[in-house]
């Protein structure tokens, strides 16, 4: 095949088609990601127009030819707008509008009133290289560190095509004018060759940028759902449905069961008797291969030390590897079957008693004086049922002398016409104990309405108000919780030290208060001399020995109170120094360096020296000359840079002028 224009014009054609066809199975693959839509239909347009430009040689489709290079910057916008949606980003429609209203008039300007190929050649290009640099731009600016590899070699393609065009419009400018579209024949041919290796590579990034986003979000959501697993109160296991093979438990498991998880995996449900009932585990599997799922069914379960327990299983049939498992989640419902059986007999001693006698009533003449008391009454108050003596006696004879006064007054509302509502106090039993009762009070009126009796229910809170009270402790419980949750969130896990997000609040709040007092902020910030090679040498678990270690050194040396002392990541650390000079941050931080490298921790893999060692970068500023605490940060790892790059284990300071 010749090698000439309108063949390349048909394989860059062809080229986009094939790329409109990976970009559509993408489409269809992940319709969550916003932007992959708009990638299509860019790729589309400009497949489309370069359809359309051979035509220009055929005088009855000439008129599709006219639109083609319009099509070719409409898709470019649209890939622009894919990026910024795939990015997060909202772009800056009125600019587009502009791009394209300019390109447009310019380019139908150049056709039709004043007909001129190179001027129609300037506009074409500069468009497109304002769009493609525009686009690199966003992607190099991209705050989606998951893509960061992708985004950055994607943006490189469209900086490289942006500035070929930029080179184009520039040999349009100084060329003598063209007078038919295969003049400048090597230029021109450049035009077709360099987007047809572009747009194949940007498309491989777009692609790379999906799967990329694609992966991260699987592994976060496979770490979520592992956190989950984990973290369950509940035992929960996967096993496989045939075999009964243990895949994995979680924690709950073992210490419903008493089982480790070593003791488990591997194993079976039936080979372990974790089963009771051996028939009981046929029930099961009958149930879930008939459902595929079963919800709530109880069976007794034996631990490992042989004793047994009531369990209520949920579960449902999924596929690992092609090869049908169950994840179940089994909860010890012994306790509360306990309790239901111990409520339902107790209900049923309070329908007996129901039946038997009257509720707890009361019922008294307009000074107090008792008329009648229902047997429960007698009950309560630790009389027995034949006891007779009541009747005469005061109500207010049964509850504590320092309530009396209240309930007294409790009843003039009552004959004031107040609202009746229940009223706490604290009675007294015949051996003189006392207990939390609940009163609810009303008048029993005549015929005429006029009241002539009161009537009294009362009812035993002993019971209320101890949950009361534990509710109450509970709920200081939870702000305990609650509280140690709240210092969790601002301490590193593993040395104890306050974390990055700590240290970025305590940051920034020194940085304000001193820029009003004026006062100096010194910063430190030590980085691990060839961690890497440290973990490497000595596995992780030393890694995070050596971190804790080096942390707990420095929590010993920064012993002011108004320091802050915390992990910054990996294997960096810094300490925050308020209202502290120069010298004195020099002083403290060689203290640091010496006592890190007297703890003596071996390190072959280092080629510095045969202990670990730290390399430390330190500024002293003045927070009223700065903008904002991410240039003293920006500072200090300059220094800390300067340290290593001299060979570490050493300081260097950052002068401010």
């Amino acid at each position: 095949m010749k090698l000439d224009i309108l063949t390349l014009a048909f394989i860059l054609s062809l080229t986009f088609v094939i790329q409109v066809i990976a970009l559509f199975v993408q489409y269809r693959l992940n319709r969550t990601y916003q932007g992959i839509g708009w990638w299509l239909l860019g790729s589309s347009l400009m497949a489309l127009g370069y359809i359309f430009m051979p035509m220009v040689t055929v005088k009855s489709l000439e008129i599709f030819a006219r639109i083609a290079n319009p099509l070719v910057v409409l898709g470019q916008m649209f890939l622009y707008l894919g990026i910024m949606r795939f990015l997060g980003k909202k772009e800056n429609r009125g600019v587009l509008i502009s791009i394209l209203a300019v390109f447009m008039l310019s380019y139908y300007y150049y056709m039709y009133r004043y007909n001129d190929i190179s001027a129609r050649t300037v506009v074409l290009t500069a468009a497109l290289a304002a769009i493609l640099l525009m686009t690199a731009y966003q992607l190099f600016l991209k705050k989606d560190k998951l893509i960061t590899g992708s985004a950055d070699f994607t943006a490189v393609v469209f900086l490289s095509y942006g500035l070929f065009m930029i080179t184009r419009t520039f040999f349009a400018l100084i060329l003598p004018p063209m007078h038919t579209y295969f003049d400048q024949a090597a230029i021109f041919m450049a035009s077709f060759i360099v987007p047809i290796i572009t747009s194949t590579l940007w498309t491989f990034g777009f692609i790379i940028m999906v799967n990329q986003r694609l992966n991260a979000e699987n592994r976060e959501e496979k770490e979520k759902l592992q956190l989950v697993f984990n973290t369950s109160p509940d035992a929960a296991l996967i096993t496989q449905l045939n075999e009964g093979l243990i895949v994995d438990v979680n924690i709950g498991f073992s210490a419903m069961s008493g089982f480790t998880r070593a003791e488990v995996i591997g194993n079976s449900t039936m080979k372990m008797s974790v089963w009771s009932n051996k028939a009981d585990r046929q029930i099961f599997i009958t149930e879930l291969k008939d459902n595929g799922i079963c919800e709530n069914m109880q069976f007794v379960f034996r631990r490992k030390d042989g004793s047994q327990f009531l369990g209520m299983i949920s579960a449902r049939i999924i596929t690992i590897h092609a090869v049908a498992h169950i994840v179940s989640v089994i909860r010890d419902i012994t306790e509360r079957k306990q309790a239901e059986e111990a409520l339902m007999e107790s209900e049923e001693k309070y329908r007996s008693i129901l039946n038997a006698s009257p509720d707890d009533i009361t019922i008294t003449d307009l000074e107090g004086r008792i008329l009648m008391v229902s047997p429960a009454a007698k009950k309560m108050f630790g009389y027995d049922s034949n006891y007779d003596e009541f009747i005469g006696m005061r109500l207010v004879d049964f509850i504590v002398s320092e309530d009396v006064e209240r309930a007294r007054s409790n009843l003039m509302l009552m004959y004031q016409g107040g609202s009746p509502r229940p009223n706490e106090y604290r009675g007294v039993r015949k051996d003189q104990s006392i207990f939390d009762i609940e009163v609810n009070s009303g008048f029993v009126y005549s015929v005429n309405g006029q009241p002539t009796k009161m009537v009294f229910i009362v009812r035993d809170i002993t019971e209320r108000k101890r949950a009361e009270q534990q509710i109450q402790e509970l709920v200081q419980q939870l702000e305990i919780e609650k509280n140690i949750a709240q210092l969790n969130s601002i301490t590193d896990s593993l040395t104890g030290l306050a974390n990055r997000r700590y240290f970025d609040e305590a940051l920034r709040t020194e940085f304000y208060r001193l820029k009003r007092s004026e006062a100096a902020l010194s910063l430190i910030m030590l980085d691990v001399d060839h961690f890497k090679k440290f973990n490497d040498k000595y596995g992780h678990l030393a890694g995070d020995d050596c971190l804790r270690q080096i942390g707990s050194t420095l929590k010993t040396i920064v012993g002011r109170v108004p320091d802050i002392v915390a992990r910054y990541g990996g294997e960096e650390f810094v300490v925050i120094l308020p209202e502290t000079e120069e010298n004195g941050v020099e002083t403290l931080a060689e203290r640091i360096r010496k006592a890190v490298e007297g703890l003596a921790i071996p390190h072959s893999a280092s080629d510095i020296a045969e202990y670990v060692t730290v390399s430390l970068g330190i500024v002293t500023v003045y927070t009223n000359k700065l903008t904002s605490p991410e240039q003293v940060v920006a500072l200090a790892d300059e220094a800390l840079y300067c340290a290593k790059k001299r060979g570490r284990n050493q300081i260097a300071v950052r002068s401010i002028s």
